[in-house]
């Protein structure tokens, strides 16, 4: 990641954490505390301007964060409320910083992505305010331009930092971003648990955020979204009835792949862009799914998993229609049988999915024209046939 030496980050680590009533900045949360969490967020982003604000138990704080490159800003009004915090650790700020995060700790779970995607808005586009925006609301932590300092400083806190931003609305810029992280913050015991819940299915995308990222974010057409959707049903209604019969597919992993598998269908090479866009959000298990669902190499040998199935779910559905896969591939076939280069990759797939369909039938004990009729996808007029 390349440093950014003018971009620095503020994160705002000075409260009582009373409505927890245990102190969230060094609380543990899936092997780091939530403060760590935060400085590392941001120096995996290459922003190496770091200054965390204390006030109430900064020794402690301090003391945490020996080993990591930050500045520490101890606020000795903390108690007066956020902005003055806000304030402190603005005041410290470089005079060549030309724009900065400002993050309470008490929002550890965004994603590396997010800030990138803020951080390249501002570069193409520098705005007052950058704010990350998860489903039409508004995020944090926002990206401020450095020429705010003087308005920051010379507030006098009524309505706290929010009451001053809203002054420059018109010319703030808002990016969406496929990440529930940005609104999740960390106030009670119960936040505590959702939080700790929803690292544990961080490698993957969320049913929100697949939505969001395929709407809000790719803006694609419904049509493609409803294909992703109904691929998404058949996938996951296959890998359950593997598993039924003792298969360990991934029915999370299968459904969210499934999901966004064309999030990139706008694209030339849409296979490879998508896969490249879910590895950078940092979704390497979903890119390598995507990464094949047009082609895959698959042996009569080779071990069942969710690549496979989300593979031959897709050559299932046509649109968001259920079809007949020997009639799919007959159909194709016919209608590029004077195409030398189309022709062979036509064969190569057909003979994978039917490869997929028979390991699938082995596993699960049944037919894909029975699992899909039980399931209420189809109504077992146009069976899914073996050539």
């Amino acid at each position: 990641m390349t440093h950014r030496r003018e971009r620095s980050a503020i994160i705002l680590a000075a409260g009582y954490s009373r409505r927890m009533q245990r102190f969230k900045p060094l609380l543990s949360l899936g092997g780091q505390t939530v403060l760590e969490r935060v400085v590392s967020l941001h120096r995996r982003t290459g922003v190496t301007d770091i200054r965390v604000v204390t006030g109430f138990r900064s020794q402690a704080i301090r003391s945490a964060l020996t080993s990591l490159p930050v500045t520490v800003v101890h606020n000795p009004a903390h108690d007066t409320g956020m902005f003055s915090s806000v304030r402190a650790g603005v005041n410290t700020l470089p005079a060549d910083v030309t724009s900065f995060f400002v993050h309470p700790v008490d929002i550890p779970l965004v994603r590396p992505h997010t800030l990138v995607a803020l951080m390249n808005a501002f570069d193409e586009h520098p705005s007052p305010v950058v704010y990350p925006v998860f489903d039409d609301i508004r995020g944090h932590p926002p990206l401020i331009h450095g020429e705010m300092i003087s308005a920051i400083l010379s507030h006098p806190g009524s309505g706290g930092l929010r009451n001053l931003l809203r002054r420059f609305d018109s010319s703030a810029r808002e990016v969406p971003v496929a990440d529930e992280g940005v609104l999740l913050d960390l106030d009670t015991s119960d936040d505590f648990q959702r939080l700790s819940t929803r690292l544990e299915d961080s490698a993957i995308l969320n049913p929100a955020e697949c939505r969001v990222l395929m709407k809000k974010v790719c803006m694609l057409p419904e049509t493609v979204i409803d294909h992703c959707r109904q691929v998404a049903r058949v996938a996951e209604v296959l890998a359950r009835a593997v598993n039924g019969s003792s298969g360990a597919i991934d029915i999370p992993l299968v459904r969210s792949a499934a999901r966004v598998h064309d999030l990139a269908r706008l694209e030339p090479n849409h296979t490879a862009a998508g896969a490249g866009l879910l590895d950078a959000m940092g979704y390497p298990a979903m890119a390598a799914i995507v990464a094949v669902h047009m082609d895959i190499d698959v042996s009569a040998d080779s071990p069942l998993d969710e690549a496979q199935i989300v593979y031959l779910a897709d050559k299932l559905v046509a649109g968001n229609t259920v079809v007949n896969l020997l009639q799919r591939f007959e159909a194709k076939e016919k209608k590029y049988r004077r195409d030398p280069k189309a022709l062979p990759k036509i064969r190569q797939r057909r003979r994978s999915a039917f490869c997929i369909q028979k390991k699938i039938e082995q596993a699960s004990g049944s037919t894909i024209e029975i699992i899909l009729t039980k399931a209420g996808i189809i109504d077992g007029s146009q069976p899914c046939k073996t050539p």
